[in-house]
């Protein structure tokens, strides 16, 4: 029971590190309050599915690979959201177009930071997860809602 609670704690934090579970939960909660607008929540409407499925792969590698940390759970949501945008354009996302944006930018800049310090297995585990979370949209997620237009 204690190895169990170790890896929970352990994946949870960082190994107890303050600052870099400070910055990944803050790049899961901007990757997160996108979906929760109602522009995009009429559009993404399965999000939670592929949150789900990234808490699910996250947490499945700290017991089988011993990794720590959330970052495979936001770069899903990014590349979720990303999808959103490349096939929904930003003109049907409305007034939230640039919060949208700019929740892709400050996730990928966050990716940049970890690619800065740490090995280059970090980063491509980032990319994988970005990828992870467009294909997991593509599968479970996607479906191109016919009756929003691009003039409302």
């Amino acid at each position: 029971m204690d190895d169990i609670i170790t890896t929970l704690f352990n994946g949870l934090t960082y190994g107890g590190d303050l600052k870099l579970s400070v910055l990944n939960y803050a790049l899961l909660v901007i990757a997160m309050l996108p979906f929760l607008l109602p522009a995009v929540k009429s559009i993404a409407k399965r999000w939670g599915i592929v949150f789900i499925i990234a808490v699910l792969v996250q947490s499945t590698f700290w017991f089988v690979l011993g990794v720590q940390g959330i970052s495979i759970i936001w770069n899903a949501l990014a590349g979720m959201l990303m999808l959103v945008v490349v096939r929904h354009g930003t003109s049907l996302l409305k007034n939230a177009k640039w919060f949208v944006l700019a929740s892709i930018a400050i996730v990928i800049l966050g990716d940049v930071y970890f690619g800065l310090i740490f090995p280059l297995i970090t980063t491509i585990a980032h990319v994988a997860a970005f990828l992870l979370g467009v294909i997991l949209y593509l599968l479970v997620g996607f479906r191109k809602d016919r009756s929003v237009s691009l003039s409302s």
